[in-house]
This record gives structure tokens, C-alpha cells and sequence, in this order.
């Protein structure tokens, strides 16, 4: 998925101009807080910080090769310590999706996934065809999991670009995951709980490897 560091020139179209409303969380508020309604609103602005940081880091990430070259977003993906693959699938959903479709009711990685039904093409530095905004608009009216994105788009067989890409980013997942595992407070649990989360981890290995047995 990485792009082609000989090609400099990204179209007007991929300059992306960001400018929402600002949102901010107020620790005050947090301690003012008192009924039921006024946590679910804190948690819901929570949640749509989250979510404009992703794009955010999107839009950064396309600037950042703008301003200083492809080329540059090794070096930048090493200076903020984050992997190349994760610096590229934000740039990727970024440029995939216009600010007038990034306010449905769907998480990043459904536009994630959707972004891989059309191709991107690198010597024109844009997208080819629509077939993404399809998706994430079905996915929306449906109300789907990411999981149940993914598995009709693979009925259709509608996945057209870099499956690469995927393996990448559930891999770098998972090591998030490993390194939140490995790093825990132990001396904080007992041995019971500790056999517990064991289970549960075996449990879910037994839950993936079904899940993945069609595969081919």
C-alpha cells in the first residue's frame, strides 16, 4: 500500500482544507455532571473526538506528503513512532472519503474497509470509481457491524485494491493488543483472574480460528 515516492505531484483536490466546529472535553464538565443524560452526552462528545482525531491524522498525513514529498512519511511515521502501514491507512481513508461523507454514523474502520472496493491509482494520486461510497452508505442505513461490512463486501466480491493493506492494519492491531497484554499490571491480579483472562483469550482464539476456516 505504501505510495510511489517517485511521484511528487498530488492533485489541488487532495489538499485538503479542514475546518469543523471545535470540540473539546472540559474536565470541569466532568465534575459538574450530574444526571444520566449529562454522561451519555460527555461520552458521545468523547467518542466524536475519536473519531475526527482519525481523520485528522488522515489529513496530516496526505499535508505532510504535499508540503515535503511521499518519500518524506518514513521519516515522519518514524519521528512520531507509529508504523509506516498505519501512517498510510489513514492517509488512505482520508483521501478516500470527503468531509461531506465523514459524518455517518459508522466508525473509521468502516470507511476503512469501504475504501478497498475502488482503486487507487498512484500516477494520477486519486481514486477510481464510487463504489465506496456505496458501501459506507448501505452500512449506515443497515446499521452494520464492521464485521458484517467486510462480508458483504466480500459476497459481492467487491474488493478490488491492495488486500495487503488489511492484513496490515488488524496486524498492527493485534500487536497493540500484545503489547497491552504483556504490559499489564500482573502483580495487580490474582491467579485466579489471571486464569481467567487466559480463557478468555483462548476462547476468542477458538471464536477467530472458526471464523477464518474459509479462508482460502
Amino acid at each position: 500500500m505504501s505510495e510511489d515516492i517517485k511521484d511528487l505531484t498530488v492533485p489541488e483536490s487532495d489538499q485538503i482544507e479542514v475546518v469543523e466546529e471545535s470540540i473539546t472535553l472540559n474536565p470541569i464538565d466532568l465534575d459538574k455532571a450530574t444526571t444520566w443524560e449529562d454522561f451519555i452526552s460527555l461520552w458521545m462528545i468523547s467518542k466524536d473526538i475519536d473519531m475526527r482525531n482519525q481523520w485528522f491524522k488522515g489529513d496530516i498525513s496526505n499535508r505532510v506528503a504535499i508540503v515535503h514529498g511521499e518519500g518524506s512519511l518514513t521519516k515522519f511515521a518514524q519521528d512520531v513512532q507509529e508504523k509506516l502501514t498505519t501512517i498510510e491507512s489513514y492517509r488512505r481513508v482520508s483521501r478516500a472519503f470527503p468531509k461531506d461523507m465523514r459524518n455517518l454514523n459508522l466508525s473509521w474502520t468502516h470507511y476503512f474497509i469501504a475504501s478497498f472496493t475502488d482503486s487507487f491509482k498512484k500516477g494520477a494520486s486519486k481514486f477510481e470509481g464510487d463504489a465506496r461510497f456505496g458501501w459506507v452508505e448501505k452500512a449506515n442505513d443497515e446499521g452494520w457491524s464492521t464485521t458484517r461490512l467486510a462480508e458483504e463486501i466480500k459476497k459481492q466480491h467487491a474488493l478490488v485494491d491492495s488486500k495487503q493493506a488489511i492484513f496490515d492494519y488488524y496486524d498492527n492491531y493485534l500487536g497493540k493488543v500484545s503489547h497491552v497484554l504483556c504490559h499489564m499490571e500482573k502483580n495487580q491480579i490474582t491467579k485466579e483472574e489471571a486464569q481467567k483472562l487466559l480463557d478468555k483469550l483462548m476462547e476468542i482464539h477458538g471464536e477467530f480460528t472458526t471464523y477464518l476456516e474459509d479462508v482460502k
